[in-house]
């Protein structure tokens, strides 16, 4: 009799749980990725222990680098915080959004202190407070193809009416409100009021690991951009300790700037954590990335701003400039199944190249009218290509920085780098090859090649819109070939 039972179900039940069990599987097999954007605060091209530091420890983004690949010539679209986030979330050059430095065009005026009106060659041009609301964010574009998405951090964008991270396209979010690590401030605040003790990174974290958490059943997008690396220069005690028994090596030697390093490299190990408890790994694209390079690498160019905070030797420049210790900054990629463990891409790669990446991965719709400046790199990331089909890359800074940037313009073509500087017509041309550190000028040598690049640059400012400053009618001569 139970055998005679059993044929039965197995003649009658058999079928109907294949297809179930194939739906089942085809349901799996549909649900769209989740995508994981790490973003540090002005962290330089060598401050992590798989990218050249021997003072720095970084055990959890150095795990992460052996379990992904790692991007030896990444560049932030911008040297500079605001105007670097605004490519990001747009997708798109500077020129095509107008945010050239933080806080409006009274930035470039404030600074009145460390170059006089009379000083400056050329006239600073307006510069949007934040990111345009019609600007339509990759959160935007993955919530459209629906993905609830999550920000917790530094957002830098502008607050007004449209231009906070809820009106942006984030359905979550809490954003630092002052530049502290601690007895920070937080929209919206806190429900329990932090400690003396409590950090920054930390708060942040915590929101993060709750919104997994909460939707770890569902596509979701995380963007967690961290306050860290980011002056004002504040440590845990426990680490500063730490470092203050450490031997400098290879530059690095500030045991505040190595706790605020260790930190951030614990807060995203925390994140990446979680996703391997929940199970979620294998279906996550986790990138980390920084904002723009790091402080004090200019030390030996005759510019001594940032002191001995880091280096990121043997580039020049830092934070700010468009030398590559400005622009250069480490990246890591992971997706177990997609991403190669262990391997290596010195294919230059560009923060506006993110927001195509994300549209590919979560199988979105790119938005109408919003011209992308970037290109996937989701193929070059599963090795199915060890190229871009895009071979020229570009950044603009049409405003001054003192004592670190005059007005510019820059661009990479294969091997080559070239600088316009827009007070005197000046132009650069570098091997990065063979001269990572800039640190011989062939334009005189090599004539044909400025007049190539040149011309792409010329032609690409068209394209976007991008102007050169005008004349200073109030400069005076008696400042010219000051340093």
């Amino acid at each position: 009799m139970t055998y005679r039972i059993a044929l039965f179900y197995l003649a009658f039940c058999w079928p109907f749980f294949c297809l179930t069990s194939t739906a089942f599987a085809e349901g799996t097999a549909r649900r769209k990725p989740n995508i994981v954007l790490l973003f540090a605060d002005d962290l330089g091209w060598k401050d992590l222990g798989c990218f050249g530091s021997g003072y720095y420890d970084t055990p959890n983004l150095d795990r992460l680098c052996r379990q992904g690949m790692k991007f030896t010539s990444a560049y932030s679209p911008a040297g500079n915080c605001a105007p670097s986030r605004a490519c990001l979330l747009s997708g798109q050059y500077v020129p095509r959004h107008g945010v050239y430095t933080v806080g409006g065009k009274r930035r470039f005026d404030s600074y009145k202190r460390l170059l006089k009106w009379s000083q400056r060659k050329l006239l600073a041009p307006e510069n949007a407070k934040g990111l345009a609301s019609e600007k339509v964010t990759f959160a935007e574009a993955l919530k459209s193809a629906g993905y609830v998405c999550g920000m917790f951090g530094k957002w830098h964008l502008g607050g007004e009416k449209g231009q906070t991270p809820h009106g942006q396209g984030f359905d979550e979010a809490v954003a630092m409100a002052a530049a502290k690590h601690f007895n920070f401030k937080t929209r919206p605040a806190p429900e329990v009021k932090p400690s003396e003790d409590d950090y920054l990174t930390d708060y942040m974290t915590d929101r993060a690991i709750e919104f997994i958490d909460k939707n770890r059943e569902r596509p979701f997008f995380l963007y967690l951009p961290d306050f860290l690396v980011h002056v004002p220069m504040e440590g845990k005690a426990a680490l500063i300790d730490k470092y203050k028994k450490k031997k400098p090596v290879g530059g690095h030697e500030n045991p505040v700037y190595a706790a605020m390093i260790e930190a951030l490299d614990h807060s995203f190990g925390r994140v990446v954590k979680k996703l391997d408890e929940l199970g979620l790994s294998d279906n996550t694209l986790v990138i980390f990335f920084s904002d723009n390079g790091g402080l004090g690498s200019a030390e030996n160019r005759g510019l001594n701003k940032g002191g001995k905070t880091t280096s990121v030797y043997p580039l020049r420049g830092m934070k700010g400039m468009l030398y590559e210790g400005g622009i250069r900054v480490p990246m890591i990629a992971r997706w177990p199944g997609v991403i190669e463990e262990g391997s290596v891409s010195d294919v230059p790669v560009h923060g506006v190249d993110f927001y195509p990446t994300f549209l590919e991965v979560a199988q979105a719709d790119p938005p109408q009218n919003q011209p992308l400046d970037g290109e996937s790199l989701l193929p070059l990331m599963s090795g199915k290509v060890n190229e871009l089909k895009r071979q020229d890359i570009f950044w603009f800074m049409p405003g001054y920085l003192p004592r670190r940037q005059a007005p510019a313009n820059a661009m990479r073509s294969g091997d080559h780098k070239l600088i316009e500087n827009f007070e005197d017509g000046k132009l650069e041309l570098y091997d990065l090859r063979a001269d990572i550190g800039e640190t011989r000028d062939l334009a005189a040598a090599k004539p044909e090649k400025v007049r190539e690049l040149h011309s792409k640059m010329k032609r690409w400012r068209k394209d976007v819109g991008a102007e050169i400053p005008p004349r200073n009618p109030k400069f005076d001569p008696k400042n010219e070939g000051r340093p």
